[in-house]
Order: C-alpha cells, then sequence, then structure tokens
C-alpha cells in the first residue's frame, strides 16, 4: 500500500526561463502554472456547486480528487504538470498556507463565549464527540481486518479524531448562507461547534505527540500546555500594550509594516510547537485566538483572507488529492458500510443527548446533521495520519470520501428541513398598537457606535417602562465584518453574572457597559446586549431574523448620518443608509429611524416636549400609539398637532408616488383612533391636542415653525402619511425618502433642533386595527381586544 520515490535534495536554483529548455522545469514557473490551475478547477466546481450552498472545504477536496490518480491523474500529461519532484515545493507552500489559514480561524473565534456555555451546550458537545471517537476507534480495527491490512493500532486515534472534529468556521458558514444563524436552533449549533472544535484542538494537541514518540510525549505535551500558558498570560498581554501604544497612520488604519509583524508572529509560534513535538498548526491556532484587539483581527482577516483561503489553500486540498486513490479501494460494499456509519455516529449521538433537554425532534434531527459539518482539521488529521503511515491508502481514501459526503450533504438537508415558508413564527404583538395588557413591550434598539447609545437610552427613558407595563429592550450593536468570514451574533452576558468583568477596551464593551448601567437605574426595564457582525450587504437579513426571533413588536435604527442639519452631506451613499432601507422593506415589526440631535433629555426633572405630528394613514397611528404610551410618562409634555386640509384639489397623481393609497376605510379609522385618544386623555394636564388646517407646504412649515417656539425635545412622526395638500409639494423635496415628507422637513429644516422619530407601521397590521377594541391603562399603553 505504500510506494517510495527517491527524490535528490539539493539548493533550489533557476536560472530564467529563456536559458531553459523547458520553463516548467524549473520549480518556481512549475509552482506557479500548478497554481493556477488548482484555483480554476476549484472556483469552477464552486459556482458548479453554488445553488447547493456547498462551502470551499467540500469543492476544494472535489478539486484535489479531480487533479488526483482518482482521475485526471491517471492520464500521462499531468505527470508532466505535477511531477514527483514538485511534490517538495508543493507540499512546503501548501503547509505554509495551511498554518495562516489556522491563524485566521483562530482570530474567528471567540473562545471567552465558552465560559457561558450552558450545561446542555457542553453535554451535548461531549456527546458528538465520544461517540463518534469510540465508532471511529472501531471501525479503523473492522476494516483493517476485513481488507487484511497490516494494523498500526495508533490509526484508530486518526480514525476517531477525525469523526469528532466539527468544523466551527464551516458550520457558521452554512447557517448563514440558510439565514439560521441568528435563529435558537442556529446560535445552539453555532456554540456546540466552538466547544467541539476547542476540543478538537486540545486532543491534537495530546495525541500527536503520543503517535510520533511515545518516550517524549510527557515532555511534548508539557511543552505545548507550557507554550499555551505563557501565550494566555504573557503574549497577550505585551500585545495589548503594544497595541495600545502603536498609533495609527492618517487614515485611522494600521501600516502594513505593523500587519506583517503580526504574520512573523504566527511564523514563531508555529515553529515553536513543530520544535516541542506537537505541530506547526497548534501554535498557529493559539496565537490566533490570544488576538485581544477584536478591530486588528478584523482587519488582519480582511487583509489576508482572501488570499490565503482563495489562492493559497488549494494547494493543500491537491496535496491531498493526489494522495487519494480511490482506485485502490477493493471493497466497495464494505466502504459503504463505514461511509453510513461514519455518517450516523455524530447525529446519533447528538439525538440520545438531546432528548433529554425535550428539544423537538426536528431541531434534534438539524442539531445533529449540523455537527457532522468537517472542518479543514479533519483533513489535516487525516494526512498526518498518512504522512506517518499508520494510514493506508484504502483507509485513508475512504475517511476522504466520508468527509465529502458528511460536509456536502448538512446544506442540502438543513436547507429542506428549514424552508424559510415555515420557519416564521406567528406572533401578534408585531406593533406597538397590538401590545396586550400585562405583557413587556420588546424593543429591537440598534446602535452602529457609542455616539448613538445616550440618544437611544434617553428615547427609551421617554417609553414609560414600569413594573406592570415594562420593557423587554435587546440591544444590538452593529459591526461591519470585512473579509470572507460567516456573521456572528455574539450574546454579551451580564457582568453581574459573570466572573469576567469587562475592561470596557472595544467599541461593544462600552455600549454594553452603558446600557447595563441604564437597565441598573431604572425600573422595568431589562436589557439584552448584543453585537451583530456580519456584511452590510446581509446586516439587514440578520436584524430582521433576530426581530423575528425575539417576537419585537418595535424596532428603533438610528439615521445613517446624525448631523441632522442642511449644512452636512447626510444623504451620501451610507452603507448604514442602504441597511436601514432594507430593514424598512422586510421588517416583521414597527420600525422607527431616530434622528439624534441632542434635544432628547430632559434636565434638572424639566419636562420634555414631545410633539406628535399626525396627517393620517398606518404609520401615523402607530406613532401616535407611541406618543401616547409616552404620555404616561411624568416627565414628558405631549402635545399632538393634527394637520389637514379643506380640499385636495392639487394633489397630482405623480405626487402620491411615494405616499400610500389611503381608501375611505382608512380615514374612517384615522378618525375613530384620533376620537379614541382624545376620548381617554381628556383629563390629562400633560396632553394637549391642536389641529390645523394646512393648504400647501409653506403653511406646513409655517405650522411646525410655530411649534418649534416652545422648545420641543422630540418630534415623532409617520413614515407615509396620506396624500394630501399639506404633503402634495413636500414629496417632491424629499432628499431621503426613507425617513418620508414630514420627517424630511423636520430633519432638513434649519429651524428645527429637536430630535426626529420617524416610525413605519408593521405591514401585516393592515386593515386589522379598525376591526379592534381600543382602550388605554393607566400606564399609558394602548391595548387591542380581539
Amino acid at each position: 500500500n505504500f510506494s517510495n520515490t527517491c527524490i535528490i535534495l539539493n539548493v533550489t536554483t533557476t536560472n530564467g526561463i529563456w536559458p531553459s529548455k523547458n520553463p516548467l522545469f524549473e520549480p518556481i514557473p512549475l509552482l506557479i502554472v500548478q497554481l493556477a490551475f488548482i484555483i480554476t478547477i476549484t472556483r469552477s466546481l464552486y459556482f458548479i456547486l453554488r445553488p447547493l450552498r456547498q462551502p470551499r472545504l467540500v469543492t476544494d477536496i472535489l478539486g484535489g480528487l479531480l487533479l488526483g490518480p482518482s482521475f485526471f491523474g491517471r492520464k500521462a500529461y499531468f505527470s508532466k504538470l505535477f511531477p514527483v519532484r514538485s511534490v517538495t515545493t508543493l507540499e512546503t507552500v501548501a503547509y505554509m498556507a495551511l498554518d495562516l489559514y489556522i491563524f485566521l480561524i483562530g482570530l474567528e473565534m471567540d473562545v471567552n463565549s465558552i465560559k457561558s456555555s450552558s450545561k446542555r451546550e457542553l453535554n451535548i458537545a461531549a456527546a458528538g464527540a465520544l461517540i463518534p471517537m469510540g465508532v471511529g476507534a472501531g471501525l479503523f480495527f473492522l476494516t483493517a481486518r476485513l481488507l487484511h491490512l497490516p494494523t498500526d493500532p495508533s490509526g484508530c486515534l486518526f480514525w476517531g479524531l477525525t469523526l469528532t472534529v466539527t468544523g466551527f468556521p464551516a458550520v457558521t458558514w452554512i447557517l448563514g448562507e440558510l439565514k439560521l444563524l441568528q435563529t435558537d436552533i442556529g446560535r445552539l449549533a453555532t456554540s456546540i461547534a466552538m466547544i467541539s472544535d476547542v476540543c478538537s484542538w486540545i486532543l491534537v494537541a495530546v495525541v500527536l505527540p503520543i503517535r510520533s514518540s511515545p518516550e517524549n510525549a510527557p515532555a511534548a505535551i508539557i511543552s505545548t500546555i507550557a507554550f499555551s500558558l505563557t501565550c494566555i498570560y504573557a503574549v497577550r498581554p505585551g500585545l495589548e500594550w503594544l497595541i495600545r501604544r502603536t498609533s495609527k497612520g492618517n487614515n485611522n488604519a494600521y501600516s502594513d509594516s505593523y500587519l506583517c509583524f503580526f504574520l512573523i508572529g504566527v511564523v514563531i509560534c508555529s515553529f515553536v510547537t513543530e520544535v516541542t513535538g506537537t505541530f506547526s498548526i497548534v501554535g498557529a491556532f493559539v496565537f490566533g485566538i490570544i488576538m485581544p484587539d477584536r478591530d486588528l483581527g478584523a482587519l488582519l482577516f480582511e487583509r489576508f483572507a482572501d488570499f490565503v483561503s482563495g489562492i493559497m489553500l488549494p494547494l493543500f486540498f491537491a496535496m491531498c488529492g493526489i494522495r487519494t486513490n480511490v482506485h485502490k479501494v477493493h471493497n466497495w460494499f464494505l466502504a459503504g458500510f463505514v461511509i453510513i456509519l461514519t455518517c450516523f455516529c455524530k447525529i446519533l449521538g447528538t439525538l440520545l443527548v438531546s432528548h433529554s433537554y425535550h428539544m423537538p425532534l426536528q431541531d434534534r434531527l438539524a442539531l445533529g446533521v449540523l455537527m457532522n459539518t468537517k472542518g479543514i482539521l479533519a483533513v489535516v488529521v487525516l494526512n498526518l495520519g498518512w504522512d506517518k503511515k499508520v494510514l493506508h491508502d484504502q483507509e485513508y481514501a475512504v475517511m476522504v470520501i466520508a468527509i465529502v459526503i458528511m460536509t456536502g450533504g448538512v446544506a442540502p438537508i438543513i436547507s429542506t428541513m428549514y424552508r424559510s415558508s415555515t420557519r416564521i413564527i406567528k406572533y401578534k404583538g408585531r406593533s406597538i398598537q397590538r401590545a396586550k395588557q400585562g405583557a413587556e413591550l420588546r424593543i429591537l434598539a440598534c446602535v452602529h457606535g457609542v455616539g448613538n447609545v445616550l440618544g437611544t437610552i434617553n428615547l427609551l427613558e421617554l417609553s414609560n417602562a414600569t413594573k406592570e407595563s415594562p420593557l423587554c429592550i435587546f440591544a444590538l450593536h452593529l459591526v461591519e465584518l470585512r473579509g470572507s468570514a460567516s456573521a456572528v451574533l455574539i450574546v454579551h452576558t451580564s457582568s453581574k453574572n459573570s466572573a469576567y468583568k469587562r475592561v470596557g477596551s472595544s467599541p461593544s464593551d462600552r455600549i454594553v457597559n452603558i446600557f447595563e448601567a441604564f437597565e441598573n437605574r431604572s425600573t422595568g426595564i431589562s436589557v439584552h446586549p448584543l453585537t451583530a457582525m456580519s456584511p452590510f450587504i446581509t446586516m439587514h437579513e440578520d436584524v430582521c431574523n433576530l426581530a423575528e426571533d425575539k417576537h419585537i413588536a418595535f424596532m428603533i435604527l438610528p439615521f445613517h448620518n446624525q448631523a441632522g442639519n442642511s449644512n452636512g452631506d447626510t444623504t451620501g451613499s451610507s452603507p448604514f443608509r442602504e441597511v436601514n432601507k432594507n430593514i424598512l422593506a422586510n421588517a416583521p415589526c414597527s420600525v422607527g429611524i431616530f434622528v439624534d440631535k441632542g434635544q432628547g433629555k430632559s434636565d434638572n426633572g424639566r419636562m420634555q416636549h414631545v410633539v406628535m405630528v399626525f396627517i393620517g394613514g398606518p404609520d401615523d397611528r402607530e406613532a401616535l400609539a407611541l406618543a401616547w404610551r409616552m404620555s404616561a410618562n411624568p416627565s414628558v409634555q405631549l402635545t399632538v398637532l393634527r394637520l389637514h386640509s379643506r380640499y385636495n384639489n392639487n394633489v397630482k397623481e405623480e405626487d402620491i408616488r411615494y405616499s400610500k393609497c389611503i381608501d375611505g376605510r382608512q380615514s374612517q379609522v384615522d378618525a375613530e383612533f384620533v376620537n379614541e385618544f382624545r376620548l381617554q386623555t381628556a383629563g390629562e394636564h400633560n396632553v394637549n391636542y391642536y389641529e390645523k388646517v394646512v393648504n400647501n407646504r409653506e403653511e406646513t412649515t409655517g405650522a411646525l415653525r410655530e411649534m418649534e417656539l416652545q422648545k420641543v425635545g422630540l418630534y415623532i412622526v409617520g413614515r407615509e402619511v396620506m396624500a394630501s395638500a399639506a404633503t402634495a409639494d413636500l414629496l417632491g423635496w424629499s432628499e431621503c425618502p426613507e425617513i418620508g415628507a414630514i420627517g424630511d422637513l423636520l430633519v432638513y429644516s434649519d429651524f428645527i433642533r429637536a430630535s426626529v422619530l420617524v416610525v413605519q407601521h408593521y405591514p401585516g397590521d393592515d386593515g386589522e386595527v379598525g376591526a379592534v377594541s381600543m382602550r388605554r391603562s393607566n400606564h399609558g399603553l394602548l391595548f387591542v381586544d380581539d
């Protein structure tokens, strides 16, 4: 089963392509040609299999198989493209790329989150590791006996480790592709995959020294432990000190030489663990997970991920393909039996343990399938077994095929189990108007950075949270994820219930600390801080999925530019502006875009003046419902200004292209809603109601200018209002359609200094409000009776 090839090792030199008879005889040109060919094959397979949502691991392995002796490698001309003498160069570059890729995997992992893992997650991860380990070891001896192969007992460790591995990056990528990352099953699978992946790395660090040199294994293991502790308690603090003392350039970015310093660190750590008797990838992984600065880690990932994973890493899989020869598998019946058992052992282990936690059968099956996703560590373990000659060609080929089948089948199976049409969670409280008496109002408050936090908190303080009418706030920090990493949702544990104390070094930590302080000083408010890291192009999907999963009734989004005046360029192509537009188009609940001008907080007990501008339509009714709730706050002075016109003759067809067509029934609902509001608040001294007739833009502006004389702190308006003479002239002047005609006027007028909240109601409530009975509790919350 093993073949030996003698190669004369000498110093590689090149004379250039012109003196050479054949440029392919020169090592560097040959490597470039090989690299180009490998990239072409793997990228082509990736695009062909894209409809099946296959991760790069699967397509890269398949590309390697095509290049190996299983397929094209049997042709004579392929021996010229991949001669035996080039294997040494190919392996050297491949393992260098592997070390860099493992470093990037370490950057993606937040190992601190394992500290807050639940008992359920730990038990499922343990069962998903121990049962496959035992099954893999048993299958190794069974296969060797039935095929009459010479057996090295340590080979069972490599089979067992291969089946134990769950690829955390591959799991998050698949969940992100299927829009399941922010669901309960997605977060559970992500947490378990991370635990399993870290445990697999620990097993690799222990098993490899035992197999390589049993007599020196204790020294190798102790050295690796000492190296890891040194990195955690000495290297990491040193990196923190270095990062604090390093100034960024004029473009607020680290220099290339500074980034190269960390690449040198990867090489040094890889060298240390290789010398101590473990393997170079262990050092690269440890250096990645101890990286203290998230922004620097994201920059390193963005700068090197595409080059490493897209260009260099396929060399490693090509090397695996050259080693794999499916034609040497003589007993395909036995091979099929082994592959089936390897695919189901992890599913079985996950099912057994998750059953004790009363999980639905669909979720248990899905979790088992997801845990079957293999990562690059599984391929690395197989290659190490092949290098050490404990795995024969047949055993190696069978396990490579098993990895492809297990990982390749995950996305289609999960996609079938969780189709988008069946994933929608049905709940009624998708708007403020439909809030139930005694139930908490669930709000998703999104922030882009620390600068948005205080204004958002001031807005939440006005919303009148009490013990009888509490607020459940999910504070979501939106962070751009650069590079090709999968989107990640970080659930921050409370520092009160955790031994881990935030030092406030990162923006997310500072945001969490501010929201926790807000929760501690407030009554009837619970805060759940989260951080969503995703690319701008898919950020709206993650936000909407989270809102759906958490049964959110109202979502607060910061305006894409908080300058809020006509002098600033607030209408530019900000990425967050596109995110807001996409959320408005796909939101599963009511949404408010908050333009913070720093005027939304009362000082020294002074009442805060809130003005709600009502013209008509579902959005205005939702905005009035929010203002109605605020009016129960003793520190709020509410003024409702209703604008209407005597005639609509000036409203042209093209002028209502942005506003919804409001029929007579909607106008009747508006009247009933406003009358109910006036009736319920008739005896409230802090609530005022005015009506004003306006017939053009100038009169509308004049009415708002009069309000501004009363030192308004916050305006609340609907996004899409009923087309009338009050808004007809405004539609053509709108600079930001996402905040509506009235909102645009308030934001960009020089005389308006107050903050603005633009409300869009949940479209699913269209036509329902008029069919329900509305009443108000003594807590200022509007209730509906179905």
